[in-house]
């Protein structure tokens, strides 16, 4: 004899089977729920992972540099069981470097470095190999690029090495170039052969203020050096209590390493001071890298983080829970039935409960493992497909990494909502009658007044849309459940546009956008045709040829934005207005005026103003706050006068825009500035200017265009080749782009697949009552008006909830993002609402097309008897 509680099982299993649909859809709302938290948090940490690689690539894969250190404090770094490596460097010296035109690096600086560091400094070699003995030397290409001296594999150079002494102090790399106050002092001759080129190393190996270009030649025997600097990749217990670690090596006490390198110099005494550089002169660490690794940002910024975060986090719960909630309602609403059967044959309400807890038991079993694997697809052919697509560009490949605690929070969220939605289908199938299920009166609750119909319904819709206009009065679980399914999502993904677009704009701030990759300033204007002639090189494809000139203004003159006398409050009324005038060359002005919609005669004898203040500000724990508008408001037609010392001036303002160029890159520079065409800064050659001409290219191959510059053999003139710098920044703004998007995909693939499954799943489980309309002779044009309406309905009332949902959404968001890093002006999500509505629109139409095409294909006598699905 079995069981009851087999029987109970029996049931639950049997009902499960034989509604298949409506099982799959349950399962689907669980695999949904469970595969956004499971993707959003790989994403997450894949992003943290990813950043990581970039920093160890672009700034070294070491956590501390410790500079200077004696021989008898090396025993401290072997088999130190927090360090996981270390790299060896000595400083050789310095040694004048013939025909550099850079008058603040005129040095060559010497470093020797063992094996292990030249990972542990991120030397990318771009040609030739690294040094495999004392005799080798590997040299940046900024030599070439920003000296302007050429050295080539295979040559030999003799070099006159000597220590930087200044008043009897050697200077390190991190002091600039004292011209005339520092002399070399133990100079030695020695000789090299160059067997490598390697690109500019990071300012953590070579600061932009160093007045030495870094060249690298073999550590052969470390033990005769009488002090090395370390660098030292700590471990992951070692990262957790660095600043243990690092005064365990120098040898003293925690505070008082705290309080030194703090700079809290005054709580330490002299010999304290002493004691640590005895141990190593200088200490410094990998700051971003340290950062990424252990999430220490500023308080702030962490405050910024976790406030999006705890927002972001919010909106993918309740959307997870609404998408297994609105499974288990659909699902109960049509197995009323079933337990008023179980009711009649006396079941127990306690069994009943069972049977439901057995069926979100099984559920579970099914839809969480699903649901966490697909979150792991998602995430991984993501970061894995995309990644590998631009590899190139990033010069890093992305890293995909699992976060095994996001994956169990997920395991348990969807756990406990199952629970909780099961508990309300248990307690209901609790009480149920049977009469009562069987009618199903229950779901149909309405007055008789409600059911009265507008009249422009039956005039547009006809009979069809009295009856769909009557059905959703009736049947308002059904329909509240698909409302808040397309409500969930509109609001969800208006909500996260706005995330995004905010997640770009820190990404902006904390990363500056390089906006070209050469750099060419001549210095006299009477070069004009050398630079016109430098912007005709192959390969170029967009430069910019920058005259600048300024005069002064009165401000009574100009109506400045209110915000803008806040900002810089101790301007004085009295204090004239530099105005700023550029010229960007023919070709060059002709692209800007497209760009921003105006003719080249219209503009030719009038001025284009870029009024924009950036105000950046760090707090004591290094925050970085922005302040940021416009100056002024212009209107066409506008004057602008002034005066010059040798010229007075009035230009007619075409427009005002906050399109940038080249020059400028993406920051503002706190300044009026005018654009005007080339006749108009050939006519007024008495103005205020400055005399370099600045040159700013983008171009195929920056370093075949710096060739074919210096080809030209051009007077009086420097070139900066920014290649790295310009593809870090795009590496790195790339990297943010990917994740958010795909953040933002991710939560839109969701919220379609939870709309399609709960519309096309009620109109599935609706299939008896369509087929009984039809019986009764309802047309098929009469069907599909009805079918229509309701679609009408269900996009109409969800947008009208949804959009000022995500509009809320998005204004917490804004308010948590002006409390962090930046004083941003709140901006309606408009990108996202458009988004939303057009594909609301396009999903119903296809939907409802589909689902119509679906139920006319049914046998109406076979649809209405069965009961099962």
């Amino acid at each position: 004899m079995r069981s009851k509680g087999n029987v109970l099982k029996q049931c639950c299993y049997r009902s499960l089977r034989e509604n298949r649909k409506r099982t799959a859809v349950t399962i689907v709302g669980i695999v949904m729920a469970a595969a956004l938290i499971t993707a959003v948090a790989c994403m997450v940490v894949s992003f943290r992972a990813s950043m990581i690689a970039y920093e160890r690539l672009k700034n070294g894969d070491f956590h501390y540099c410790f500079q200077e250190v004696p021989q008898e404090y090396l025993k401290y770094f072997p088999n130190n069981q927090y360090i996981r490596k270390y790299g060896l460097t000595e400083e050789i010296g310095y040694a004048v470097l013939e025909g550099s035109q850079n008058p603040d690096k005129p040095y060559l600086y010497l470093s020797a470095i063992d094996e292990t560091a030249e990972g542990t400094l991120a030397l990318q070699l771009t040609e030739g190999r690294m040094p495999e003995n004392a005799s080798e030397l590997v040299v940046g290409r900024h030599i070439r690029s920003n000296g302007m001296v050429d050295m080539e594999v295979g040559d030999t150079v003799k070099l006159s090495v000597g220590d930087r002494v200044s008043e009897g102090h050697r200077m390190p790399q991190e002091t600039p170039y004292l011209e005339g106050e520092e002399a070399l002092e133990n100079v030695r001759e020695q000789t090299y052969t160059v067997v490598g080129i390697v690109e500019r190393p990071n300012t953590e190996v070579e600061p932009r203020i160093a007045p030495g270009y870094s060249a690298f030649t073999c550590l052969e025997e470390p033990e005769k050096a009488k002090v090395l600097n370390v660098y030292a990749t700590y471990t992951r217990r070692g990262l957790k209590q660095a600043d243990q670690v690092t005064a365990g090596i120098l040898g003293v006490p925690v505070e008082l390493y705290q309080n030194y390198y703090n700079g809290r110099l005054e709580l330490c005494t002299e010999e304290e001071i002493l004691q640590i550089q005895k141990a190593a002169k200088r200490v410094f660490e990998n700051y971003w890298l340290l950062k990424w690794e252990l999430l220490i940002f500023s308080s702030t910024t962490m405050n910024l983080l976790y406030g999006m975060s705890a927002i972001a986090i919010s909106i993918i719960i309740v959307t997870s829970v609404f998408c297994i909630h609105n499974s288990f309602t659909i699902s109960l609403t049509e197995k009323t039935k079933l337990y008023g059967r179980l009711a009649s044959v006396g079941t127990t309400s306690g069994q009943r409960r069972k049977i439901v807890y057995y069926e979100a038991c099984f559920l579970g079993i099914a839809g969480i493992p699903l649901g966490v694997l697909s979150g792991i697809a998602a995430a991984a052919i993501l970061v894995k497909a995309v990644g590998g697509l631009v590899e190139d560009a990033l010069g890093f490949p992305l890293v995909f990494a699992l976060s095994w605690s996001m994956i169990l929070l997920a395991v348990a969220l969807s756990a406990v909502t199952i629970f909780f939605s099961a508990s309300r289908s248990a307690k209901r199938a609790g009480k149920i009658s049977p009469i009562s299920a069987i009618r199903a009166n229950d779901m149909v609750k309405i007055q008789r007044k409600e059911m009265r119909c507008p009249g422009f319904i039956g005039k547009l819709f006809g009979i069809g849309g009295k009856i769909a206009y009557r059905n959703l009065k009736r049947a308002r679980v059904k329909y509240r459940t698909t409302i808040i399914s397309i409500v969930i999502s509109v609001a969800v993904f208006i909500g996260m546009s706005t995330f995004v677009e905010l997640m770009e704009r820190a990404s902006d701030i904390y990363y500056e956008n390089m906006t070209y990759q050469l750099r060419v300033s001549i210095y006299d204007w009477k070069f004009y045709n050398q630079a016109l002639a430098v912007t005709k090189i192959d390969g170029v494809q967009e430069a910019e040829i920058v005259r600048s000139a300024y005069f002064q203004a009165q401000p009574g003159d100009i109506a400045y934005r209110e915000e803008y006398r806040k900002a810089f409050d101790e301007k004085e009324e009295t204090e004239d207005e530099t105005i700023v005038v550029w010229s960007l060359g023919e070709e060059a002005y002709k692209r800007y005026c497209d760009r921003i919609g105006v003719s080249v005669e219209e503009a030719e004898d009038r001025a284009i103003v870029i009024a924009e203040y950036y105000w950046e500000t760090l707090d004591e724990d290094g925050t970085r706050y922005v302040e940021e508008g416009k100056i002024a408001e212009f209107r066409k037609g506008d004057i602008i006068r002034g005066s010059g010392q040798m010229e007075d001036v009035a230009i007619e303002v075409l427009a005002q825009t906050e399109e940038e160029i080249l020059y400028q890159g993406n920051r503002s520079i706190n300044n009026i500035v005018l654009i005007v065409s080339d006749q108009w800064m050939d006519a007024h050659p008495q103005l205020d200017r400055y005399d370099n001409i600045e040159i700013c290219i983008k171009c195929d191959d920056a370093y075949k265009v710096e060739e074919s510059v210096r080809d030209m053999k051009l007077q009086h003139f420097t070139l900066t080749n920014y290649e790295t710098q310009y593809r870090a920044d795009r590496s790195m703004h790339l990297v943010v782009a990917i994740f958010l998007y795909g953040f933002i995909t991710v939560v839109a693939l969701i919220g379609i697949t939870n709309i399609f499954n709960t519309i096309t799943t009620n109109l599935d489980l609706r299939a008896p009552e369509f087929a009984m309309l039809k019986s009764v002779g309802m047309t098929g044009r009469e069907f599909r008006r009805m079918i229509w309406l309701e679609g009408v309905f269900y996009g109409g009332g969800a947008l009208l909830i949804g959009i000022p949902l995500g509009i809320l959404l998005s204004v917490c968001f804004n308010r948590v993002f002006g409390r962090g890093i930046v004083m941003e002006k709140l901006h309606l999500p408009w990108m996202g609402t458009g988004v939303s509505i057009v594909a609301v629109i396009l999903l119903l139409y296809v939907i409802m097309h589909y689902s119509m095409r679906k139920i006319n294909r049914k046998n109406i006598i076979e649809t209405i008897q069965n009961e099962n699905i």
